[in-house]
């Protein structure tokens, strides 16, 4: 018998596309989208990953500009806040209220980096981030806009999926 290892969907979520970062927490109050260089922590209930045990989560990303020419180099940056001992404190704490985007860069490296398309009249900045290891603790998403562009007041999407391996003898 032949020895087999596969993907199986997680404990929390699964493979159930799930809202990761709120659209609003992108904009302030429906009439200003974020600004490039700007971060912001989601305000979506802590993703929490003590009893699933989940390993792994892709990230699935389509944030709306003003149609405008994309730079070589131009991304969007996404950490993983985990929630401290404290109970209240996620990450380094730069981010004490979720959904409120500000221009400040997380001081720990990014959990990924997606690049976006060097183009012409681009309006949807779209891509995915596969196979983020992520460990037991509740966590919250940041994503930092580095487009070049200030988002628009539209619908923008970050949504997660998990997964973990299966093992057969």
């Amino acid at each position: 018998m032949a020895s087999r290892t596969a993907w199986t969907a997680g404990n929390g979520v699964g493979y159930t596309w799930t809202t990761a970062i709120n659209s609003g927490d992108m904009n302030t109050n429906g009439v200003t989208g974020m600004p490039t260089g700007n971060t912001v922590l989601s305000s979506v209930a802590d993703i929490t990953n003590q009893t699933a045990q989940d390993m792994f989560m892709d990230i699935s990303v389509r944030l709306i500009i003003t149609s405008n020419t994309i730079a070589a180099g131009a991304n969007l940056a996404l950490w993983t806040y985990y929630l401290l001992d404290d109970g209240a404190t996620y990450g380094d704490g730069q981010f004490a209220t979720p959904g409120t985007f500000a221009a400040k860069t997380p001081t720990f490296a990014p959990c990924a980096t997606i690049p976006l398309v060097a183009a012409a009249a681009q309006t949807l900045l779209v891509g995915i981030a596969t196979q983020i290891t992520i460990v037991p603790g509740s966590l919250r998403l940041a994503i930092q806009n580095n487009s070049g562009f200030t988002l628009t007041t539209g619908t923008q999407v970050v949504k997660y999926r998990t997964y973990n391996l299966q093992l057969n003898n």
